[in-house]
């Protein structure tokens, strides 16, 4: 049984706290974190990408309709809160209307951490969230979370959500563009590789794969 770290939830063998050094990048993520993805995933990525922002904060439940904290966010003024979701209304960082909205205020990005059945389902039960604008991505990216199934080739992992939009919002000035983002996907990718090359030494031992899609490491 391999003993975990308390900051990353990993266990110490694939630990990867030593190797992420923070940066703040002007933007406060709150990650909406289901509790099975919590307390459950091996290989979550919601909260690596909060141990890299700064300002950032993890909010674990279903429904957060009464949830005093975010409350306080959505109310505070210096902040102007979008949801990330894609939806056929949702704004781009292309949009001249989404730049001159949030005018001077901190752009406060609400992303829900869990998979697509429980983020639907905490977006409908959170009756906070369904009047907030939502932000989407001005393009098509593919995830390289090959080991987890996705319904959708285009869905990202949170990791990956964080990258990209940093990145967009550098092409509208609204980051900085001395803001360096690549640690995240750096950090991403050791991960992938960490995982695929497990799997092979499982695979290799005529153990059977823990995954539910076949991959080839």
């Amino acid at each position: 049984m391999f003993s975990h770290c308390y900051k990353c939830f990993r266990p110490k063998v694939s630990c990867y706290c030593c190797q992420i050094k923070p940066f703040n990048c002007g933007i406060k993520f709150i990650f909406l974190m289901h509790p099975k993805e919590a307390y459950h995933m091996k290989t979550g990525t919601g909260r690596l990408s909060h141990l890299f922002l700064e300002e950032s904060e993890i909010i674990i439940g279903t429904d957060f309709t009464e949830n005093k904290r975010l409350n306080e966010l959505l109310n505070d003024n210096h902040y102007y809160p979008v949801l990330l979701y894609p939806d056929k209304n949702a704004w781009t960082t292309q949009n001249n209307e989404f730049k001159n909205t949030i005018a001077e205020k901190t752009l406060l990005v609400i992303i829900l951490d869990a998979t697509w059945f429980f983020a639907k389902k905490m977006l409908r039960l959170s009756l906070n969230l369904h009047n907030l604008p939502k932000l989407s991505f001005y393009t098509e990216y593919t995830s390289q979370f090959i080991f987890k199934k996705q319904p959708a080739k285009e869905c990202l992992s949170t990791i990956e959500s964080c990258y990209y939009l940093i990145k967009e919002l550098q092409d509208v000035y609204i980051v900085k563009k001395d803001i360096n983002p690549e640690p995240l996907m750096e950090l991403f990718k050791k991960m992938i590789t960490y995982q695929l090359d497990a799997e092979k030494k499982r695979l290799d031992s005529g153990e059977p794969s823990r995954y539910s899609r076949k991959i080839k490491p």
